[in-house]
């Protein structure tokens, strides 16, 4: 199927930054969010983060692609688009409601595609109540820098969705990998997590401290991040949400959340967003 008009679900900071990115390629966009001031916050900087993406339009262009993302507190402006992703937060029990509910108000032919990191694709795909239609699309924080799309289909997910969500990132100028099966963490952070899990328990056994472990990474593997400022970028009740999906899910030692983790957590320390976490900001 043709996509003409595509609608994100939560405009935090990855679902703004989807909507910016459809409507810099030329699709009509509608971006929804319940909670009202998340356009307030995300609007102007997506005005700002446009300039640096797109330093060849002139400010005639610029407004043009704005005017293409609409914003909406009602759900029901999501009714008529050809493909909506939800991007809210990380939470089994508000993405049920919000994808049962898009599953019963949206157009049949409609896709719904799922932000998810670390939730089942396949589990989310039935509370849509079309799985057929559904399908995840995990873009990776920020969206406007990353350029990868996991694209991973549920298992009843129809073979011209899968192609109809390939175009779609292909089109927005990102690198889709499309997944040949559903595993939990897909493919990116099932061997991330696996890493970072190994890097703390060398801190915890008190081999190397999280910077000399970061530094040995960075300039022994070339990573640009060690795994704890990784860790701390993503946001470490995040880390620690999808280190429990993975062992839940998979039971493998590797991925059991380690306690220095679980101890940042409960201390507050999420990371740069509040300022601490394995590091002070």
């Amino acid at each position: 199927m043709e996509l003409h008009k595509i609608g994100v679900a939560g405009f935090g900071t990855m679902g703004s930054e989807i909507a910016l990115l459809a409507a810099m390629a030329g699709f009509d966009t509608v971006a929804y969010d319940a909670y009202a001031p998340a356009f307030d916050a995300n609007l102007p900087r997506l005005a700002k983060l446009l300039r640096v993406l797109q330093k060849d339009l002139d400010d005639a262009g610029r407004e043009a692609v704005l005017a293409r993302l609409k914003t909406s507190p009602d759900a029901s402006a999501l009714n008529d688009c050809d493909l909506i992703i939800e991007a809210v937060v990380e939470d089994f029990a508000v993405k049920e409601e919000l994808l049962s509910g898009l599953g019963k108000a949206c157009k049949p032919e409609a896709i719904i595609a799922t932000n998810t990191s670390s939730l089942g694709v396949t589990r989310l795909a039935a509370t849509s109540g079309r799985p057929e239609r559904f399908i995840g699309l995990h873009f990776f924080n920020p969206p406007s820098q990353m350029s990868l799309v996991e694209v991973v289909p549920g298992l009843l997910t129809g073979k011209e969705v899968g192609a109809a969500a390939l175009d779609f990132v292909n089109r927005i100028g990102k690198k889709p990998i499309f997944l040949r099966k559903e595993t939990p963490g897909f493919i990116v952070n099932r061997v991330l997590m696996a890493m970072a899990v190994e890097a703390m328990s060398l801190a915890e056994q008190g081999i190397g401290s999280p910077q000399e472990i970061d530094e040995a990474l960075r300039r022994g593997a070339g990573w640009p991040l060690g795994p704890f400022k990784l860790m701390d970028l993503v946001g470490l009740d995040v880390f620690l949400s999808a280190c429990e999906g993975l062992y839940r899910e998979l039971g493998e030692a590797k991925f059991r959340p380690p306690f220095m983790l679980k101890q940042q957590v409960e201390a507050g320390r999420f990371g740069r967003k509040t300022r601490a976490g394995f590091y002070d900001y």
